[in-house]
């Protein structure tokens, strides 16, 4: 390894002997020039060398770990937390810390600025495990999002030694508990993240407290989904159902509510629509339909039918990728119809070109035209002139495959005309497309 070294450092050397000698020969650079960036490279280096030397490596000791006493707190209680006067002064001191630090960072003087914040942290213990995950989750989001990586695993050392302590306390704080597992989750540390929920998730049970065991089983749905862990992402949303549904039928019953809140029925939507895209992401579009089935009774039943057409051109999808298109057809006739009847003219569009494709993939193609001209129908009354353009496109496409090439003329000659009318907009195309059919249908003659 040294003679390596030794190799490197010599050969700059030459290439810095090679360099500036080629600059001393060359008649535009005089001797000034030459020593002028001579002390500007050698300046340069050393700056260089400097920031290296100032910044933390893979070998710099974890400064959450260091018992050196600080100026702000010279006699740290030997057990126990600060109480008093004493905390108030401190809590003071250290929110000003935390923003000096944030000064450092927006400064772009990120050593100093962590330096900081560990400074802080590591007074933050005195305050209590609660304020200290407060702290060390605030931190490590700053962390996080400045790619500090090696902060990162210095407080991620600091979560696994809090996290036997939190988790072996009796009774449960549940507060804690939570409080440590969004800490993992914003280093990033899936594993302890689920293990720290998981508790929380059996210990709401025992206590039978719904808003917390609502909220874990959400955070880990959420931090499976981040990990794109669909499957264990779907079970977690499937338990989150599940408590929602009990959790409303219990309102309903209880003769004490005149006029219960309808934010449960919302929540269990919210389920439903994760359901959906979790399942749709996992290649199982069986379970997507039954989610998204439930979600069109959902706003049904609350009379918003607004949402309901999208929703049926998205079950029609997945009907087309289980082979199943008659119930696919079926789903975009029932979306036209109701986005039609609702003024939603652009979801109606889409249902119906979505429709007319499903047609030309079974070489339906006089059925696709039917569908083609209901759609020029339904975009000329709202002005569509961008829409009408591409369907012109695709009717003369279809109808140049059926050799039907009058119409196939006429439809690209419409469409020339809507896209002069958008400025110009694929004029050539659409010139194109009638040398083209001019040309095979001369050929054909």
């Amino acid at each position: 390894m040294p003679k390596i070294k030794n190799l490197l450092i010599i050969s700059s050397f030459f290439y810095f002997y090679f360099s500036t000698s080629c600059l001393a020969k060359t008649p535009e650079f005089s001797e000034d020039t030459l020593r002028e960036t001579t002390i500007n490279t050698i300046s340069q280096r050393q700056t260089k060398k400097e920031e290296e030397l100032g910044s933390p490596d893979i070998f710099s000791p974890n400064p959450l770990e260091s018992t050196e006493a600080d100026p702000l707190l010279p006699n740290p209680p030997a057990a126990g937390n600060l109480t008093g006067e004493k905390r108030e002064q401190l809590s003071q001191e250290l929110d000003q810390l935390n923003v000096e630090a944030a000064a450092l960072l927006a400064a772009g003087e990120t050593t100093k600025a962590f330096e900081t914040w560990n400074r802080e942290l590591r007074l933050r213990r005195y305050f209590g495990k609660a304020e200290e995950l407060a702290a060390l989750t605030r931190v490590a989001d700053r962390a996080w999002n400045n790619n500090q990586k090696l902060q990162v695993q210095w407080i991620t050392k600091r979560l696994e030694i809090l996290q036997p302590e939190i988790q072996e306390q009796e009774p449960p704080n549940l507060e804690l508990l939570q409080a440590l597992g969004s800490a993992f989750n914003t280093v990033r540390a899936k594993d302890p993240a689920v293990e720290v929920y998981q508790q929380v998730i059996s210990e709401a049970r025992k206590q039978e407290d719904v808003v917390t065991l609502k909220q874990a089983l959400t955070a880990t749905g959420e931090i499976y989904l981040s990990w794109l862990d669909y499957d264990n992402g779907a079970i977690a949303y499937e338990e989150l159902l599940e408590v929602q549904q009990q959790n409303n039928s219990e309102l309903s019953t209880n003769e004490e509510i005149i006029n219960p809140p309808i934010s449960g029925d919302f929540e269990k939507s919210n389920t439903l629509r994760k359901l959906a895209f979790i399942y749709n992401q996992a290649e199982k579009p069986l379970q997507a339909i039954i989610a998204k089935e439930r979600l069109v009774d959902f706003y049904q039943g609350q009379q918003n039918i607004a949402e309901v057409p999208e929703i049926k051109i998205s079950i029609a999808e997945d009907y087309e990728e289980l082979g199943r298109l008659n119930l696919a057809s079926q789903y975009y006739q029932e979306a036209y119809s109701i986005a039609q009847s609702i003024q939603q003219f652009l979801i109606a569009s889409d249902a119906l070109e979505n429709l007319a494709v499903l047609y030309l993939s079974q070489d339906e193609k006089e059925a696709a035209i039917e569908i083609y001209k209901v759609q020029l129908l339904m975009d000329q009354q709202f002005v569509n002139v961008y829409g009408m353009m591409k369907t012109y496109d695709r009717m003369g496409q279809v109808y140049a495959q059926l050799k039907a090439y009058g119409l196939a003329k006429s439809s690209f000659q419409r469409g020339l005309e809507l896209s002069r009318q958008l400025g110009g907009y694929r004029e050539s195309y659409f010139l194109q497309k009638l040398d083209k059919l001019n040309r095979n249908r001369n050929r054909n003659m």
